[in-house]
């Protein structure tokens, strides 16, 4: 050992070489509440179902309400900030056709054509 070696170690400092091992990340076990067999509904009381996840996938939506066919958007797989886009979208095109827009459940909304109303049982 060198002299500054042993007044190092007097003060409580140790000189030996230290080696910098990366510590591996512990695995975490991912939990899901989906289950594999259950597929979404691509139609709800003969209405359409769409699943939108960006403004893109719903462009073409609009042609429904031409037509006067209503259509029910489910934006779960959607994030709320597309959500947002895609609402304001719509209250375009509904204000152009006098159409309607009522929030089903939430994040689940059904478009009517004009002249269409939801009857409650």
């Amino acid at each position: 050992m060198k002299f500054m070696d042993y007044i190092y170690k007097a003060l409580g400092f140790e000189t030996e070489d230290v080696k910098l091992v990366k510590k591996k990340p512990a695995k975490k076990n991912a939990t899901y509440n989906l289950k594999v067999s259950e597929k979404l509904p691509d139609e709800i009381d003969g209405i359409k179902v769409f699943y939108p996840e960006s403004l893109a996938d719903c462009k073409e939506k609009a042609e429904y309400l031409k037509k006067e066919t209503p259509f029910i958007l489910d934006f779960r797989k959607c994030s709320a900030f597309e959500k947002n886009k895609i609402l304001d979208y719509f209250d375009g095109v509904i204000d152009m056709l006098g159409a309607k827009e009522e929030e089903i459940e939430k994040n689940m909304y059904i478009f009517l054509p004009k002249n269409f109303e939801i009857e409650i049982d």
